[in-house]
Formats: C-alpha cells, sequence, structure tokens
C-alpha cells in the first residue's frame, strides 16, 4: 500500500466515524403521503394563495403573493385540467387544493442590489391543504420550502430570490401528480 492510498483510507474512516457520531447522514425530511390516491374525485379546483398573518406587512409582499400565484396557476392547473377531463361520476366529492404562505424572506431586488449577500437567505413556506368538499374531510397537508442562497441571490441581482417562487409552485405540482394513482407522499423542498 502506498502512503497516498493509507491516507485516503485513514481520512475516509475519520469522515465515516464522524457521520457515524452525528446520527448518519442527513436525509431531506419528505411530505408525507395523503390520506388515499387523489384519483377518483368529480372535481378539482386551486384556491388562490392566502397568507398567513404571522407573515406581517413586508416589503413588496402583494407582488411576490402575486408571483407565487402566477407560478402555482401555472405549474398545477394543467394537471387539474387533465383531472377534470375524465371526474368520476360516482364520486360526488370534489377536491379542493388550498394553498397558504407560512413563512416568507424574499428579499427585494434594490435590497440585493444595495446590500447584497447581507440581506440574507431567501425563503419561503406554502403548507397545501387538500380537502374533500363538501364533507370537509382532510386528504393531505404537505408543506414545501424553498431557499434562495445569499451568495447566489447577490451574484444573481435577485434572479435566484424569484426563481425560489416559481420552484416552489413545482414543488406543489409534483407532490399532487406523484399522489394521483397512488398515495406516495413527496419531496418538501426542505435541504438537509
Amino acid at each position: 500500500m502506498t502512503t497516498i492510498s493509507r491516507l485516503t483510507l485513514a481520512a475516509m474512516a475519520v469522515a465515516l466515524s464522524q457521520v457515524a457520531l452525528a446520527g448518519g447522514p442527513s436525509v431531506a425530511p419528505t411530505n408525507p403521503a395523503p390520506a388515499h390516491k387523489l384519483q377518483g374525485y368529480s372535481g378539482y379546483e386551486l384556491k388562490a394563495l392566502t397568507v398567513d398573518s404571522t407573515v406581517g406587512d413586508k416589503k413588496n409582499l402583494d407582488k411576490v403573493v402575486s408571483k407565487v400565484d402566477e407560478s402555482l396557476h401555472q405549474n398545477v392547473d394543467p394537471i387539474l385540467a387533465n383531472w377534470n377531463g375524465t371526474p368520476d361520476a360516482s364520486n360526488a366529492q370534489k377536491l379542493v387544493i388550498e394553498p397558504h404562505l407560512t413563512d416568507l424572506h424574499k428579499p427585494s431586488g434594490a435590497t440585493r442590489f444595495f446590500a447584497g449577500a447581507m440581506a440574507g437567505d431567501g425563503y419561503i413556506k406554502v403548507k397545501v391543504v387538500i380537502t374533500e368538499q363538501p364533507s370537509g374531510k382532510v386528504v393531505a397537508e404537505p408543506e414545501f420550502y424553498r431557499r434562495a442562497n445569499a451568495v447566489a441571490g447577490a451574484w444573481t441581482m435577485g434572479a435566484h430570490d424569484n426563481a425560489m417562487l416559481e420552484k416552489i409552485a413545482a414543488l406543489v405540482g409534483g407532490y399532487l401528480n406523484a399522489n394521483y394513482s397512488e398515495a406516495v407522499g413527496g419531496a418538501t423542498g426542505y435541504e438537509p
């Protein structure tokens, strides 16, 4: 064995022991599966994005809500149009999908320009309540999160921050698609 390979093996052993001491490798959490598959309803509807009162009065909140709502409709409306094309007449219940913005830090473009990375990481959290109507039975309550790195946000003059608003909508669409014919859960967007 050469000196380099012994050092490499020693470094790998140290790294593995640190992972074991830390409780193993970190894994991104996943959203739980809905109570059952989302297929088999008489109709599907996406409600407008609502905002939690704890989000407060943030600068440009109206623009952010508008952008997220627009992105949600761009991602989810085609899915629901497809599902509504083959309704299940034997089930009187319809599924209502209600997205709710629960947490947000999205630096404006001007803030990114002047403060750069010092404006901090951007982040957004959206909880989606999927309910049968008119029964009111909650089928699923997945929660989605996206983060925009402060340095990347600074380098891109806020484009990275804006992208997280579109990516959160893609996560919602992905969850719905994945759980249509089988209840399997899905990604949250949290990073370990």
